[in-house]
């Protein structure tokens, strides 16, 4: 069963750029982020929709699908119970304490708060927080247009965890894709000195 895809987009390779988009399946007892390489294929990919995936590649903790003919629909009375709190786990953010005791190369997918952003030569670095600790994330390449500033949060897809002197960062790699929700602003003015409030006693 599909639980969720990305929108397609576009990576850099030697000669110029291809398209992919991420999704999360899962069977009746577990889940697979998966990477797919046909965006032909997103239109099979809807959530919820149960679908029989015949070819792929395991790669990194990913399926990797490549071929359009890999996927197929499933007959329309075909029903497949997946149960929330297994939805639940696919859909969750790890926790900042719970990164620092995985090992290097593990690839991540979360949402945080950006708390820092720095621009420093052609990387973009944000510090992301959450009520365990902090960690950096590098940006490079095409996500570095990306407009993200502190107090968004960000969407993490397919980011590698890294030890940089002896400082614990996650990457963007070449099938990182991010998502920026912004913060929702106040709809209240602020008020100024001079506004005038009425008290409960004047509607009395």
């Amino acid at each position: 069963m599909v639980l969720k895809a990305t929108e397609p987009f576009a990576y850099a390779v030697s000669k110029g750029e291809r398209k992919m988009f991420h999704a999360t399946v899962a069977t009746e007892s577990q889940f697979f982020q998966g990477k797919v390489f046909d965006i032909s294929l997103k239109e099979k990919f809807i959530p919820k929709k149960v679908i029989a995936i015949s070819d792929y590649v395991g790669c990194n903790g990913y399926l990797e699908v490549y071929n359009a003919l890999s996927v197929s629909d499933v007959n329309a009375d075909q029903k497949m119970e997946v149960s929330k709190s297994l939805i639940a786990n696919a859909n969750a953010t790890p926790k900042i304490s719970h990164l620092y005791l995985q090992a290097p190369g593990t690839f991540v997918n979360g949402m945080y708060e950006v708390h820092k952003k720095t621009v420093r030569n052609q990387f973009i670095y944000y510090e992301i927080k959450d009520n365990t600790g902090k960690i950096e994330v590098r940006m490079y390449g095409r996500l570095t247009q990306i407009n993200c500033e502190e107090g968004n949060k960000l969407k993490l897809i397919c980011f590698e965890l890294a030890l940089s002197e002896n400082k614990w960062q996650l990457r963007s790699v070449i099938h990182s894709f991010i998502k920026v929700i912004k913060a929702r602003k106040s709809k209240i003015p602020p008020l100024s000195p001079d506004s005038y409030m009425k008290t409960s006693l004047e509607y009395l």
